[in-house]
């Protein structure tokens, strides 16, 4: 095991200090204020998602993911490394499907955080420019993307606290004016009144109420990014389980609340129209309509500042994960390379990979133009597509840690309680499943469907993880049969709802 270790090169992060508030800025990689602005009017699409039932398919979305945020935290609660789902499988079921969807978990991501996010930054800065500060001269999207990009690489090369502490302040600014907004288009009762037609599935259909679960995932991806600072916290298998359910039930309210306030500030038939989901700067729409420009000017503000947190937290997330690989011998030892801050900067560069690789091919192919008349713009179109794609890549992963979960599950024969255990895995296990339902199907299986177009990239993804897998177990199986030895393996853990008791043996 020594000459393993030793031949993997392994780095080092830094020391255990981490608490749960860190781990709850990790967790707000979900980016609530950003997916408000970006992702949350497709829930309402009337083609493709719930129409005026947006705030019912976030509803079971939010539901549903909370489900897997427990299965997410019974492997917490037993397991602490920096790949974290690459630790979670590897020793919560078998070291092949570990590295195996460690590979495909990691890929995926770069379509979001690593590629997808500095897309939609770069269109929210350009917007905002050309909006509030000069039409004339705005510079273009592209290079709004590549100085967030910078700017994300340059603080995760300083600290994993310097990114956290940025987090969380732009998190405690953005939600204020989302908030106000909210309250003032519900006070004013929207265009037609308050209505709980919003939550009856009758409003639309039982079908169409479903068709928007999976942009409703989508809206809370990105929660398992607590995770992956496990390796730096104190005492991850508290932290991390609380992070996780916390900041999910948290964004789950206030996702509902933003999907019904601007449900009924467009009102039903403008929705039915697909007004909101048509229109790319609704929260100014709605913020110019309900209370005034200048707090439309405050929210755009605010969805870049929140944007930014997200960049902040995926970069942590993908090059840790990397570097947690690296470090194991599963891909080349520079991955492993930490700086003088104790921190993974040659994994976060993959970042730049997914960035500039998703910039350079909206800028350079036309693959994106027959999507133009739906999403308004190719950059745009790539970045929806992309962001479903890197979805449908991490739900797949959130399903098969559930059913591993239902194994962590067995285990705790007769433990108080474990009956009711069995029914949130289920419906961990039946949330992934209905979102890709609710995209794919029905629907033509042409790339004429974006969602579909997005299902290709996800599974050219698979593909790769695959490859990459069988090179791996083929000329290192000694590093698959030590995969995951640098985490921390917590013996004997109690359940979440019961008193956390220290296990002296670790």
């Amino acid at each position: 095991m020594a000459a393993t270790q030793s031949a993997a090169a392994p780095g080092q992060l830094g020391e255990r200090r981490l608490k749960t508030i860190h781990a709850v800025a990790q967790a707000l990689a979900i980016g609530p204020m950003f997916s408000v602005a970006l992702v949350l009017g497709g829930v309402s699409n009337p083609l493709t998602g719930a129409g005026f039932n947006a705030a019912l398919s976030v509803l079971i979305a939010g539901l549903g993911v909370l489900a897997i945020g427990y299965a997410y935290s019974l492997f917490a609660r037993r397991y602490a490394g920096a790949g974290a789902v690459y630790e979670y499988l590897t020793h919560g079921a078998h070291p092949n499907l570990g590295i195996l969807t460690a590979g495909f978990f990691f890929l995926g991501t770069l379509f979001l955080g690593g590629g997808g996010i500095y897309l939609g930054l770069g269109i929210l800065a350009n917007g905002f420019w050309t909006a509030h500060i000069s039409s004339s001269n705005a510079p273009s999207w592209w290079v709004f993307a590549m100085l967030f990009l910078v700017l994300a690489l340059v603080v995760n090369y300083l600290g994993i606290r310097i990114a956290i502490g940025i987090m969380l302040t732009f998190a405690a600014v953005s939600v204020v004016p989302m908030l106000y907004l909210a309250i003032a288009i519900i006070a004013k009762g929207g265009a037609g009144g308050n209505t709980f037609a919003v939550f009856n599935p009758s409003t639309t259909s039982v079908s169409t109420a479903f068709n928007g679960v999976l942009l409703g995932i989508l809206l809370f991806v990105g929660f398992e990014a607590a995770a992956s600072i496990g390796e730096e916290s104190s005492e991850p298998h508290r932290s991390i389980p609380r992070a996780v359910l916390g900041t999910v039930g948290a964004s789950a309210v206030f996702f509902v609340i933003m999907a019904y306030a601007i449900s009924i500030g467009y009102g039903k038939a403008a929705v039915a129209k697909g007004a909101w989901a048509a229109d790319p700067a609704a929260l100014d729409t709605m913020a110019t309509q309900y209370v005034g420009h200048w707090l439309a000017t405050i929210i755009d503000l605010v969805v870049i500042l929140d944007a930014t947190a997200l960049s902040l937290a995926i970069c942590v997330t993908i090059g840790r994960g990397y570097f947690a690989l690296a470090r194991d011998g599963l891909l080349p030892s520079v991955f492993a390379k930490t700086s003088r801050h104790n921190t993974p900067w040659v994994g976060n560069l993959m970042v730049a990979v997914g960035g500039i690789g998703l910039t350079l091919l909206v800028t350079s192919t036309g693959i994106a133009d027959k999507y133009v008349p739906i999403f308004g713009s190719k950059q745009f179109a790539v970045f929806i597509i992309s962001a479903t794609a890197g979805s449908f890549a991490i739900e797949l992963v959130y399903l098969v840690l559930a059913v591993v979960a239902l194994r962590l599950v067995y285990q705790m024969n007769g433990t108080p309680g474990q009956w009711w255990r069995y029914p949130v895995i289920v419906v961990a296990i039946l949330t992934p499943l209905l979102g890709f339902k609710g995209a794919l199907w029905p629907g033509p299986h042409t790339t004429a469907n974006p969602n579909w177009e997005a299902m290709y990239w996800a599974l050219a993804t698979l593909v790769l993880a695959v490859v990459w897998f069988l090179v791996v177990r083929i000329t290192r199986p000694d590093r698959v049969r030590n995969a995951a030895m640098h985490a921390s393996h917590h013996q004997g853990v109690t359940p979440l709802d019961e008193p956390f008791q220290p296990n002296p043996a670790g």
